[in-house]
Formats: structure tokens, sequence, C-alpha cells
């Protein structure tokens, strides 16, 4: 998410830099305004394959609730652990199935 948010920060100087030398006018500013602009295009898609990274990391992997249930059960039988850490356990696993 730092990343992310480093670079946009980033986007944001460039753009304000071809905005500045674009209302310069002159034919040099021209030409400095479009390598910034190409420059700008490529940044967009070195956003766009960060932002599609970070998305992808971000994906919770699939919970077997039941299983884990089943597991939490047998320890509760087995007095490893008490009935409260069961109820804690148990709310916390139902909590992120939900």
């Amino acid at each position: 998410m730092k990343a992310l948010s480093i670079v946009s920060l980033i986007w944001y100087v460039l753009i304000f830099l071809l905005i500045a030398v674009f209302l310069d006018g002159s034919q040099e500013g021209a030409e400095v305004a479009a390598v910034l602009g190409l420059l700008g295009g490529l940044y967009g898609l070195l956003f766009s394959i960060l932002a599609l990274i970070i998305s992808s990391k971000r994906k919770k992997t699939p919970v077997n609730v039941h299983e884990q249930l089943l597991q939490l059960g047998d320890l509760k039988e087995k007095n490893i652990i008490s009935e409260y850490e069961f109820d804690q356990k148990k709310e916390k696993l139902l909590s992120r199935y939900k």
C-alpha cells in the first residue's frame, strides 16, 4: 500500500511538471511536454502493473471453516483448550468467514 501511495505522489508531480512546461508556450516547451507526456504514459503502465500485483496479493485464501471447527472441537474435548478459548477461537474463525 505504501508503494502505491509513493507512485501516486510521483505521478502528481510528473503531471504538474507537464502542465507547467506546456503552459510555457514555446516550441522547445512543446517538445519537452511531449517527452513528459510519453514518460507519463510509461509511468501509468508501471502504476497499473504495480496496482495489479498489490491487489493479487490481497486475495484471501479460502478458509475451510468446517474442518477448523472440527479441529477446535477435538482440542476442547481433549482439554487442550478451555471452553473460553474455544469460544474465542470459534468467533474469530466465524468472523473471518463472513
